[in-house]
């Protein structure tokens, strides 16, 4: 078994979009993996095909938490680190599928990189890029949310977002979620500003994965904070460009 090519694939759901699930799945075992599992913690058992490497794991909300309202998101995100049998782990939401050749694309980014965890582009429905590569907290930026470059990594600043990243077990199994923290609570931002004190994020160029349900995200250019996005993009990548620059020089 080569481990650092097997891969287990866990993904967020509450059990009801049958339709999205079967597209996720159908995205994982289309990309030819010869060792992977698919673990899908739900609230309720979806009706999908059985594969042997297909694994459900029933998450009861009345054990977990008192207000259904509240999505106990971190918890189900450790529930597939302590399931996981693989090396690599990848996490991913309910609409967030694979696209073509993600693999391929993992095979080039793996083959000249010691990686811990990763992230790639992100599309939403419409091929638009949406949050993956970010910094968060950057005094440049006011301390918002803002695209980063693809080539450019200040670990001091950037977040994963929690729709979709990649981490190795270890790194999991050494910083799992945040369980008091649920949906809607940053449990992605606390998660990131942990581990990047310790651990450099990377970013794999060649793969991608994209969005199948309509998400109204600040990336969207009908989005009323989208200009502020781009402005505060604009002047980090001024910014990055004349430190550069000062940097050449003194080179």
């Amino acid at each position: 078994m080569e481990l650092s090519k097997s891969w287990t694939f866990g993904i967020i759901t509450d059990g009801k979009d049958i339709d999205r699930l079967k597209s996720i799945i159908k995205s994982i075992i289309s990309q030819n993996i010869s060792i992977f599992e698919i673990l899908i913690v739900t609230d309720q058992i979806p009706k999908i095909d059985s594969d042997h490497r297909l694994k459900i794991i029933k998450f009861d909300l009345k054990e977990n938490i008192d207000n259904k309202n509240i999505f106990p998101i971190s918890r189900k995100k450790n529930l597939i680190i302590k399931n996981s049998q693989y090396e690599n782990i990848c996490f991913l939401h309910d609409y967030v599928v694979l696209c073509d050749d993600w693999y391929k694309g993992f095979l080039k980014f793996n083959h000249n990189n010691e990686w811990k965890i990763f992230t790639n582009r992100v599309e939403d429905e419409n091929g638009n890029r949406a949050l993956d590569w970010i910094v968060y907290d950057h005094f440049i930026t006011y301390k918002k949310i803002t695209f980063l470059p693809y080539d450019i990594n200040i670990n001091k600043y950037q977040c994963l977002v929690g729709y979709y990243w990649c981490a190795k077990k270890e790194v999991m199994i050494r910083f799992p979620l945040n369980e008091s923290l649920l949906w809607g609570q940053s449990e992605d931002i606390d998660w990131s500003k942990r581990v990047r004190k310790e651990i450099k994020f990377s970013f794999n160029n060649f793969s991608k994965v994209r969005f199948i349900k309509k998400k109204e995200g600040i990336w969207a250019k009908n989005h009323p904070r989208h200009k502020k996005l781009i402005f505060r993009t604009n002047i980090l990548k001024n910014y990055l460009n004349i430190i550069r620059r000062i940097k050449k020089l003194f080179s």
